[in-house]
């Protein structure tokens, strides 16, 4: 079955669609089929500028495996107009178990030769990727959420916080504030392993001359197993956020706890 996955090539029109929706925005989405045959992804269909959600959906079969990329508008919290690109597996249950393999062991071959996606979901039923444009809109902060990291940045009052973005109030909150003896143990073991957050961890390092120093790391934690709708919210929200914490040295995006070991940290501060 593993042969069946490897090997499979990517027809030039596939990189020549996402580079003119990446920089001329000429289409809406991109549907991608693997033809199994050919050993091949391929574009299958194409969506105009002016389509919308509801025509992306309509254009993933029911019982079928796709690959897709959604370009996704939104307006942020200071009126400004932006958009991520959303890379789609679409995986739905009833598909064969066969082809959910193949999709499944090409997927990240296939990612790399899409040079500029910001954002990753796996679907397997439409409700799992639905684009509500408002969720990710005017999220506030809290300002606890500043005050925190304030007193982590000049005075390293706490070893991390970790930040939550409660729904139905549109809003940032603290979750979490690690005291400064607590370890990076405590500061991995209070991240849910199937929500996502935002989290702050003041990690101290020795350099190669012996020195003492530190450097205050920004990681957006999104589990592969998380709800769509949520690392949505997550990842529109992640820019603005961000402003709000000035002093921000190192950015990880994590989606499983080996992504931000020890090891990871290390060597971002070389």
């Amino acid at each position: 079955m593993a042969n069946a996955a490897s090997g499979m090539a990517v027809h030039d029109d596939c990189k020549l669609k996402f580079l003119e929706l990446k920089a001329k925005r000429t289409y809406r989405f991109i549907v991608y089929k693997i033809e199994e045959q050919q050993k091949q992804v391929v574009v299958e269909k194409l969506g105009e500028p002016g389509q919308s959600h509801d025509d992306f959906a309509a254009s993933l079969p029911a019982d079928e495996c796709r690959y897709a990329i959604f370009d996704f508008d939104f307006v942020t919290a200071e009126n400004c107009q932006k958009s991520k690109i959303f890379f789609v597996a679409w995986s739905p249950d009833t598909a064969r178990v066969r082809s959910k393999m193949i999709y499944a062991s090409s997927k990240d071959r296939f990612k790399r030769e899409l040079d500029g996606i910001q954002v990753e979901l796996q679907a397997t039923d439409p409700t799992e990727m639905d684009l509500d444009a408002n969720a990710a809109s005017g999220m506030a902060v809290h300002d606890d959420c500043k005050l925190r990291f304030l007193e982590l940045k000049a005075k390293r009052t706490h070893r991390f916080i970790v930040y939550k973005i409660e729904e139905k109030q549109k809003q940032v909150v603290v979750e979490k504030v690690g005291e400064p003896i607590q370890t990076y143990e405590d500061f991995a073991a209070s991240l849910p392993a199937e929500e996502c957050r935002y989290a702050i961890y003041d990690f101290d390092f020795v350099t190669a001359e012996n020195c003492q120093k530190s450097k205050i790391f920004f990681i957006a934690w999104c589990p592969d197993v998380a709800k769509v709708r949520s690392k949505m919210i997550y990842a529109s929200s992640k820019d603005r956020f961000k402003r709000e914490l000035d002093g921000i040295q190192v950015e990880l995006q994590a989606t499983d706890p080996t992504e931000m070991d020890l090891d990871v940290f290390k060597s971002r501060v070389n």
